[in-house]
């Protein structure tokens, strides 16, 4: 089974255990109609939760769509809420370099 990783470019992703993720990451719903590809190298996503009205978000560095299909997810944005920096997909973390 492909692994988070396997769809970034691991030049800018590694791998991480649950124990070593940083910053705050929150569970978010992701809206299974509102994937786009903004270019061959990144995504945007429309996101919420029970805190939070939909937004949009960008994945950088992408391979291919890592998240197609997922509908919950934790992820971690950037300090301005517009760029995610890392996911936790069922124990499956990412973080951005």
């Amino acid at each position: 089974m492909e692994g988070l990783i396997d769809s970034l470019n691991r030049d800018k992703w590694q791998e991480a255990q649950v124990s070593d993720k940083t910053g705050e990451f929150l569970e978010y719903h992701v809206n299974p109609h509102a994937h786009k590809k903004l270019n061959d190298t990144a995504f945007c996503y429309m996101i919420e939760n029970d805190n939070i009205d939909p937004k949009k978000v960008t994945l950088e560095y992408v391979l291919k769509d890592p998240i197609k299909n997922v509908s919950l997810i934790e992820i971690r944005l950037n300090a301005d809420g517009t760029k995610i920096t890392g996911l936790d997909l069922d124990g499956d973390v990412v973080l951005l370099k």
